[in-house]
Order: structure tokens, then C-alpha cells, then sequence
């Protein structure tokens, strides 16, 4: 016997987004053995802007999770400031 379209034999199931514990063990593991100091002494070395954007655009997935693109409407256009400032430990 099977479940209709739409159901589920555990309606109240794991939250929508929500990392299965394998995911989330993996994450934990990679977190504990990478040394976040040392990646942040090798982002400051470097001195060209766009390099420096595309290694933290690299980074980026492993630190944040993947966001849906969605359809913006933007009535005027406007200037959009960012400002880099390198990590410094100090």
C-alpha cells in the first residue's frame, strides 16, 4: 500500500533545509581540520583585488550555503559600494 501524491508516512519529517546527519558530520569534520588562521595569513598575502575576490568567491560554497536565484525588480539603477578589507589578526 502505497501513499497518495502529496503524502508522506512521516508528515512532520526533518525541517525543510535542514542538513541529514551525514551532511552535517562531514561538515563538522572539514571545519575541525581546516585551520582557519593560516587561510586567513594566505588571503592577505594577496594583493591584486581580483584575485583576492575570486579566492573568497572559491571559499565562498564551503562556509555559506547555496542560495536559489530569484527574479529582482529594481525600479532605477544604483551604485553599489563594497569595500574589501583584509583580515588582519592584530
Amino acid at each position: 500500500m502505497g501513499f497518495k501524491k502529496g503524502e508522506s508516512g512521516n508528515p512532520e519529517g526533518r525541517p525543510k533545509g535542514s542538513l541529514n546527519k551525514t551532511t552535517n558530520e562531514i561538515r563538522e569534520f572539514i571545519l575541525k581540520t581546516i585551520d582557519s588562521d593560516k587561510i586567513a595569513i594566505m588571503l592577505n598575502q594577496i594583493e591584486n583585488p581580483i584575485d583576492y575576490i575570486n579566492a573568497i568567491s572559491k571559499l565562498l560554497p564551503y562556509v555559506a550555503s547555496k542560495v536559489k536565484p530569484t527574479d529582482i525588480i529594481q525600479e532605477e539603477d544604483k551604485n553599489i559600494v563594497i569595500n574589501i578589507v583584509p583580515y588582519d589578526k592584530d
